[in-house]
């Protein structure tokens, strides 16, 4: 072995301070080489040990029945949705990438989401894309947009597992450093969950599919640490956007799973085999032999260090029993794809890599990566109390004419309609379904051979974290819950992606650390497990000199069973005539809304009017609702408010609707405020008895807003136009945007 030591000075030039680089002298009995140091300055970095964060995130609660793989367990979560089948899902960041390369980030984020499921088992069948880009005035976040959604739909093409929802935002607190998280969300027998464990002495290591090349060594589009690293230097662009070798792994990993060939499986991600292998054996509590010679590597003579750290995509470690490597090599070798067994569990807890039969590294396993023993920092915070003040809305002059604060609100593309971004995506690779022909506040997943599917959403208006971060994270639970009810589902569990700046900045991890605390609170009181998530920080950009933090913005993902296809609900006005009904109380609330940032002209406010007893009450009743067979839609009022809500409504089947606002209730706090915990339901005439009777029953305040029109709009008694007209200038707002015009 190398025996050359290194120094503390050495560690700090690896962002490894004075207390760390002394574990690794007490832990090694000696010092580290140079390739020790740097892969443990790798593994101890905030991507891979989670090391100022891993406090916060792991008391969020995790567990239930149902939840087969709790978050931080393995490289996904899963939950059991019965008739043997578990759904495994989880959502990642791939921020800094697209910042530099767009186009390539956004697709690269959809690929390294989805090998994580793949390597559990499961097949996945759906994405959803969560993207914040800066202010739309500037011609940086339009470039964004298109090159980020370009990305998506190519992937997408080539992959064949459709984008099937997500949400937009534009704001300048995003400006060149967009936030663009991916979820993934796959199905597989719960008798056929894949563990990343490598266990049971003299096993074997093997190395599954694209040969390991130089990508990601020393500088890379994919370092996660501090956005001032990125770059892409080493990452060949129609190598990245080439999904060959992930759809013949996941062919080849069904087939080990379906015939018992394997003991674990892990995905060989940022950290290289050395990550991998470290992941395995920690969880298998064994140790590993790595015999360097063995991987196969795109050229020869490439360093010990270029090959155990290689990013290089499309490749797996698995555990296999040495009678069973022969049965794996050609189902493998058919597909294209290297195999070869580099290297043989252990016992102890040390990885040891060979090269030439000389140690070239020795580290113990339990000590690397996320949820060991890897040291754990814990910035300075403080408590955050809510900072901005409400909004009183008597202190403005209400509008003389709202029919002109539509057409103004129109031109908003956080409230504008995504439909030019949705049409964008493949509609081949969805199934035909009441869902697709109508649109509802969750998207669905059909389930082959059973009456069950999948509700699925992404959700957080960052706007109501600037003020108080600890009920913005709550609000995004509850919209993600409310959207999941909304469609006829029961939420099962959720993924959260923590997108936050430094957190060596005070406010900045104050704000994070309120916002795990009320995601946490939120998934007690709905009683939602976090199962699987992921933490990107050091989102930031220079603004005169300066780093500037983007806004905090946890998105929540979350997934809910609809145990029967036929209570797919959609949000669609469907007969003229029918009554529409207010679920919820409203209030004179403009704070955080559109309406105050585009109106207004007050972007920072108060987070909106929440209470939690309230939204459980609201969702309660709203699947009751719905399992009765008592509305013909449902859709939630939330981004833009009611008039917006009914709008959508209105807009699939070119319905109208004809409303009274509320005379207790300044009109444009009732049109547009966003306060929580308010849904709108259309009710067929001869189901309305018993609707109001089941109401009532409830005590949860409701309220008739009016009835569908054939196609006019009418608040008031006041025309609003007609929505053939409304649709077109609701549609086409994005696509004038992007184009230019």
């Amino acid at each position: 072995m190398n025996t050359s030591g290194t120094t503390k000075e050495e560690a700090e030039k690896l962002n490894l301070n004075s207390a760390e680089f002394d574990l690794i002298l007490k832990l090694l009995g000696r010092e580290p080489n140079e390739l020790e140091l740097e892969i443990i300055s790798l593994m101890w970095s905030e991507h891979a040990s989670y090391k100022s964060s891993w406090k916060w995130i792991s008391q969020m609660p995790s567990s239930a029945p149902h939840v087969l793989v709790e978050a931080g367990k393995e490289s996904a979560g899963a939950i059991d949705l019965g008739n043997g089948l578990a759904c495994v899902f989880k959502i990642e960041s791939h921020n800094h990438p697209c910042a530099i390369q767009p186009k390539l980030g956004a697709a690269t984020g959809l690929r390294v989401v989805s090998r994580d499921l793949i390597a559990m088992g499961a097949k996945p069948l759906a994405f959803l894309s969560s993207l914040r880009l800066g202010d739309g005035h500037r011609d940086t976040a339009r470039w964004l947009f298109k090159e980020v959604t370009n990305g998506l739909c190519e992937f997408e093409k080539g992959y064949g597992v459709p984008v099937i929802a997500g949400e937009t935002y534009f704001d300048k607190e995003y400006n060149s450093s967009p936030v663009i998280n991916s979820m993934a969300i796959g199905v597989t027998n719960t008798k056929k969950l894949a563990s990343g464990i490598c266990h049971g002495e003299g096993n074997l290591l093997v190395l599954l599919g694209s040969a390991t090349g130089l990508d990601g060594v020393d500088e890379d589009v994919f370092e996660a640490d501090a956005a001032a690293k990125v770059d892409a230097k080493h990452v060949l662009l129609t190598e990245m956007m080439d999904v060959t070798v992930e759809k013949s792994l996941q062919s080849v990993i069904h087939k080990l799973i379906e015939h018992d060939l394997c003991l674990g499986i892990q995905v060989v991600g940022a950290q290289g085999i050395i990550g991998a292998a470290a992941e395995m054996t920690a969880r298998g509590g064994q140790g590993v032999r790595i015999d360097l010679e063995k991987v196969p590597c795109v050229k020869q003579g490439m360093s010990n260090k270029e090959v155990l750290l290689s990013q290089t995509m499309g490749r797996v470690l698995v555990c296999v029993s040495p009678k069973k490597l022969a049965k794996i090599e050609p189902i493998a070798t058919k597909l294209g794809l290297e195999v070869a067994a580099i290297g043989e569990v252990v016992k102890g807890d040390m990885i040891t890599c060979y090269n030439k039969n000389k140690v070239v590294c020795a580290l113990p396993a339990s000590y690397l990566g996320l949820g060991g023993n890897a040291p754990q920092n814990e910035p300075a915070y403080f408590d955050v109390k809510p900072n901005l003040k409400s909004i009183s809305i008597n202190d403005f002059d209400e509008p003389d004419h709202y029919p002109d604060v539509i057409k103004i609100m129109l031109t908003n593309l956080n409230i504008t309609s995504k439909e030019w971004l949705m049409k964008k995506f493949d509609a081949t690779l969805k199934k035909d379904g009441a869902s697709e022909t109508f649109p509802s506040d969750a998207a669905f997943i059909e389930l082959d051979g059973v009456r069950q599917s999948l509700a699925v959403t992404l959700d957080c208006n960052s706007s109501y974290m600037k003020s108080d971060p600890f009920v913005g994270a709550q609000i995004a639970v509850a919209e993600a819950a409310r959207n999941i009810v909304c469609g006829g589902g029961i939420p099962l569990g959720l993924s959260d992606c923590l997108n936050f700046g430094n957190p060596y900045n005070e406010e900045v991890y104050s704000s994070f650390v309120q916002s795990v605390k009320g995601i946490s609170k939120a998934s007690v009181d709905f009683n939602i497990p976090v199962i699987s998530g992921n933490v990107s920080f050091y989102n930031q950009r220079s603004e005169e000199g300066k780093l500037v933090p983007i806004v905090p913005t946890p998105v929540i993902g979350m997934v809910g069973l609809v145990e029967d296809k036929k209570n797919h609900c959609t949000l669609s006005f469907r007969h003229k005539g029918d009554m529409i009904f207010l679920i919820g109380r409203s209030r004179d609330d403009v704070n955080s809304s559109e309406y105050a940032s585009t109106i207004l002209k007050i972007e920072e406010s108060a987070a909106p009017y929440y209470k939690v007893e309230e939204e459980l009450e609201v969702q309660a009743v709203v699947i009751n609702l719905i399992k009765q067979n008592l509305v013909r839609s449902v859709h939630d009022v939330s981004n833009g408010g009611l008039f917006f809500t009914l709008l959508e409504c209105a807009i699939p089947m070119e319905y109208g609707f004809d409303i009274t606002s509320d005379a207790e209730i300044r009109k444009d706090a009732f049109l547009f405020g966003e306060s929580q915990s308010r849904i709108v339901v259309s009710v067929s005439p001869a189901k309305q008895d018993d609707f109001v009777d089941l109401m009532i029953e409830s005590e949860v305040p409701f309220s008739i807003l009016g009835h569908v029109t054939k196609g006019e709009l009418r608040v008031d008694d006041e025309a609003y136009g007609f929505i053939s007209d409304l649709k077109k200038e609701f549609e086409a707002n994005l696509s004038r945007w992007v184009e230019e015009k």
